[in-house]
């Protein structure tokens, strides 16, 4: 209740005559501190008790004509507003006979609107991530539920150097389904999520751009009860269909899609197309990998039971595998990949040990790898060494080697490895500098070791 609360408490505004106007008129300009921070467009301003409408212009204007003299309430709707649960306040204006123009109606700042529901004053830093967690199926306001962010913070300090702080928010929402996160960097990019018994959204990416205050729906499928049976699970499972382009509208084919969190995989055909069923409900993290492309990342909306179509534009990589001659050297790599294996340094996976784990991405195949961590950024994981010197993030990223070729991997973004589970024949990981051989010494970092794939197209046969 805190957002109904902190806007029933909101006092008139006071509003300013410039000059007389032709009788019985209203104008005015619409200013928002909240979302905005500027005036706002393309919103609808009503007239309490009465079906007077009038919509903003693109610079936040309003004009109602042939109004009787008098005491008037104003409010307002707009989409953004609406979709984050944020509850517009309400004016009063006294029209006199002669009318009114420029009646200034503002918004409230952040931190008079949501600054009482923080148990600390808000930093210069700091921001509010307000919004609204929906139930997915009866799309209305999920009372109960758990808004969760988490974000890292760079500390510096003569005594204990760069550390890489994991920090958290968490809050509940009210019985309409509204929340307000309360100490949110203002300056970075956070990871939101929402809850509901044992029912999750997908981690999505939330940035308030330098400015106090973000808002974001969640929608949530409710868990289904004990007594369900496999036919309501799949009854209420969500679909999902779409292409996948490049930014010149080819299709691209062959690429991997996925929704993040869920075990289920699809490939485009060749004009782009794909289709995953069996999916969670609510707000889920669409991604899209393939060879020679940037990754890409979607936020959908997904409906237990129902079906949504999506569109995903992936960018050219800055790097592309060159394509290698393997023809009469597969027996040398094969030989010197099991030799290495058996001088017992460096951990070795095989095709059958990945088949195995069943891995959904190429970072399910490192966890429980001696040596290294799978540790949650952003949307995604870096793959970081245990041994070794940190980087300013605090993290030690090992070398990347496919086929042979060093291969450069950001993993402070969370961007899933571009090589699928099913294109990799096998994977040789040095956790530190020990062991490591001389061909795969290449730009190490900091002694925070090696991994090394080999693809079904470039690697070691068996």
């Amino acid at each position: 209740m805190l957002l109904s609360r902190a806007a029933g408490l909101l006092a008139a505004l006071p509003f300013v005559v410039v000059v007389s106007a032709e009788a019985q008129s209203l104008s005015g300009v619409l200013r928002d501190s909240l979302l905005y921070d500027g005036p706002l467009p393309n919103a609808t301003i009503w007239i309490e008790g009465s079906q007077r409408q009038a919509r903003t212009d693109l610079l936040g204007r309003f004009r109602f004509d042939s109004l009787p003299a008098g005491t008037y309430r104003l409010s307002f709707t707009h989409p953004a507003f609406d979709q984050a649960g944020v509850g517009a306040p309400r004016w009063r204006v006294d029209l006199p006979a002669q009318g009114l123009q420029g009646v200034l109606l503002a918004t409230p700042a952040p931190d008079s609107r949501y600054g009482r529901a923080c148990p600390t004053p808000r930093g210069e830093s700091q921001g509010y991530l307000v919004g609204t967690v929906r139930d997915a199926a009866a799309d209305t306001g999920l009372g109960g539920a758990v808004v969760n962010a988490m974000w890292a913070q760079v500390s510096v300090s003569r005594t204990t150097g760069v550390q890489t702080l994991r920090k958290n928010a968490r809050a509940e929402t009210d019985a309409h389904g509204l929340f307000v996160l309360c100490g949110v960097p203002n300056d970075g990019d956070v990871t939101a999520w929402a809850t509901f018994g044992t029912a999750s959204t997908g981690l999505v990416t939330v940035s308030l751009n330098r400015r106090p205050l973000a808002a974001r729906e969640f929608l949530v499928a409710k868990p289904l009860p004990p007594t369900a049976t496999a036919a309501d699970s799949a009854t209420l499972a969500a679909r999902l269909d779409g292409v996948v382009k490049n930014i010149d509208g080819e299709p691209i084919p062959d690429a991997r899609v996925y929704v993040r969190g869920s075990r289920v995989i699809g490939k485009t055909t060749a004009s782009g197309a794909f289709a995953l069923n069996g999916l969670p409900g609510g707000t889920q993290v669409l991604e899209v990998t393939a060879l020679g492309y940037q990754p890409g990342r979607q936020n959908v909306d997904l409906k237990p039971g129902d079906g949504r179509r999506a569109e995903i534009v992936l960018g050219k990589s800055v790097q592309r595998l060159q394509p290698l001659e393997v023809v009469g050297k597969m027996g040398s790599e094969q030989q010197s990949f099991l030799d290495r294996a058996k001088r017992g340094f460096g951990y070795f996976i095989t095709q059958e040990d990945i088949e195995k784990r069943n891995p959904i991405i190429f970072e399910d195949i490192i966890r429980g790898v001696p040596g290294m961590q799978v540790v949650p950024v952003d949307q995604g994981y870096r793959i970081t060494s245990s041994r070794g010197q940190s980087d300013l993030l605090g993290d030690c990223t090992p070398a990347y080697f496919v086929d042979g070729s060093p291969f450069y991997v950001d993993g402070s973004n969370g961007d899933p490895f571009p090589v699928a589970p099913s294109e990799i024949m096998g994977i040789e990981v040095y956790a530190g500098t020990a062991g490591v051989p001389v061909e795969f010494q290449r730009g190490q970092n900091g002694g925070c070791g090696v991994i090394v794939v080999w693809t079904k197209r470039g690697g070691p046969r068996r």
